[in-house]
């Protein structure tokens, strides 16, 4: 390809910054002829503001590139790249570290066998220059080599802290066009082994995610709660994966999966919600996040259901005593006004532990509270130089960050964070009003995928919900 040459470039898709899809369109039109650059936009929240809103692209300057020098594994992984360089000497201090800290720093590389100490000077001994192990987009340590398992070749890599969830035994993993299957993966050897798989699904990871707080660094009052932001672990755990047809969307299985939890240790930005915000959506019957009270008469109708279901999972046919069967809402208890309409005999039936988290996963309600957090995660590496890959998002109506209150959580995936959270402590109310205005704008009658997530025959949405609660959060003073 003569690049030279391109009059025209389509971009499948907002590459994460305005500076990366200027510098994609500047393939076009690097001679003197007029050339013309156009972005499709997919259907999520942050690209679907973007369209609506092309001053926001054109209105601005590309973002600053924000790191944090002082972030322990890229620091590490500079002094590696400057001791190859020069010589250290004993006492020197290096980024925003002081010289006892290096010190114990340069040790480390001596007994790794990377470096030789020589009286008070630190010599780069290791055959292979540092540079080549860091990665420019990430700062993890150590990263699982993807091998084919038919010819041995190697695919390529993710990092250690993404492996669990992107090549568990069993992940459909897509590399340059070509699909693979994972047949196995070995941590302890950071290696995982794939074979070609010309399959019909992907699969999508079903995650147990726990946050703790470790040290909050600021906090504010805002509009109907508070805001803050500080260092957190958050410990994930891959319980299975669903298989998932391509074209359809069908889901064709659901499997376990017993791998250990990952810990990162990190950064996150989160806003607990007052409770005088949360009274009004429930009086006007828009808030779904609490605990379901089935009524005084639940127990004795719980019952009932199991003796006329014959004690037997009415979709599986497993049978089992009292303890081991729930009964299941056909139509989710919360469309309902009273618990009376919603226990209705003809409402409920009898299914076994894994029927019932399949029944609840197809028929869901979607919260005002998930919502929000769907639009803000989306919304927000808009406000930052980051891919949506650098973020997650976490919704809790019983937060451990906020003491049991009702939070949501934005958290860096980069290990001990680069700066993200903090900048979204400080854009705030901008990020709440873009959300706002997003939602109130979109076309769409319950929620889709642009604005609080899809709704559907199946899944009641949560615009009005998420809606009222954006007002209670973005009020004037």
């Amino acid at each position: 390809l003569d690049i030279g040459s391109v009059e025209a470039t389509v971009q499948a898709g907002y590459p994460g910054s305005i500076a990366a899809t200027w510098q994609q369109a500047g393939r076009a039109g690097r001679g003197d002829a007029p050339s013309l650059s156009v972005l499709l936009t997919a259907s999520t929240p942050g690209e679907q503001y973007l369209a609506r809103h092309p001053e926001y692209f054109f209105g601005r300057s590309p973002e600053q590139a924000l790191i944090n020098p002082d972030n322990l594994l890229i620091l590490f992984q500079h002094l590696q790249c400057a001791a190859f360089e020069l010589p250290f000497q004993s006492g020197e201090r290096f980024g925003g570290l002081d010289a006892a800290q290096i010190a114990e720093l340069l040790d480390l590389l001596v007994a790794s066998g990377k470096m030789h100490r020589s009286k008070e000077m630190y010599f780069w001994s290791d055959a292979a220059p540092p540079a080549a192990e860091v990665a420019l987009r990430s700062a993890s340590a150590q990263r699982i080599a993807l091998l084919n398992r038919q010819t041995e070749a190697l695919i390529g890599h993710v990092e250690y802290e993404a492996a669990l969830w992107m090549v568990h035994p069993g992940a459909i993993y897509l590399h340059e066009g070509e699909t693979y299957r994972v047949e196995a993966l070995d941590l302890p050897a950071a290696r995982a082994w794939l074979a070609p798989d010309p399959g019909v699904y992907y699969t999508r990871p079903r995650r147990e995610t726990t946050l703790e707080l470790l040290r909050q660094h600021q906090q504010n009052p805002v509009h109907g709660g508070r805001k803050s932001h500080g260092e957190i672990k958050v410990t994930t755990r891959v319980t299975g994966y669903h298989q998932i047809h391509w074209e359809s969307g069908e889901r064709l299985g659901t499997h376990e999966l017993e791998l250990p939890p990952s810990e990162l240790v990190t950064h996150g930005y989160w806003i607990a919600l007052d409770e005088a915000t949360i009274e009004p959506l429930r009086q006007a019957g828009l808030w779904r996040s609490d605990r379901n009270d089935y009524g005084a008469d639940w127990e004795q109708t719980r019952l009932a259901v199991l003796e006329r279901d014959g004690h037997r999972c009415q979709s599986c046919g497993t049978q089992a005593g009292r303890g081991g069967l729930h009964v299941h809402h056909k139509i989710p208890f919360r469309a309902f006004e009273r618990p009376a309409e919603a226990n209705r005999l003809s409402n409920l039936v009898t299914l076994c532990p894994a029927c019932h988290q399949r029944a609840e996963s197809a028929v869901r309600i979607r919260s005002s509270l998930s919502g929000l957090a769907y639009a803000l995660g989306h919304l927000a590496p808009l406000l930052l130089i980051c891919a949506s890959s650098d973020l997650g998002v976490h919704a809790d109506p019983r937060s451990s960050l906020t003491q049991g209150e009702a939070a949501i959580v934005i958290h860096e995936t980069i290990p001990g964070g680069v700066g993200f959270s903090q900048q979204l402590y400080a854009q705030h109310n901008t990020l709440l009003a873009q959300a706002y205005e997003l939602i109130e704008q979109c076309p769409c009658a319950d929620g889709c995928p642009s604005c609080v997530g899809a709704s559907g025959e199946n899944i009641a949405g949560a615009k009005a919900g998420t809606l009222a609660l954006l007002k209670q959060l973005t009020a004037p003073g």
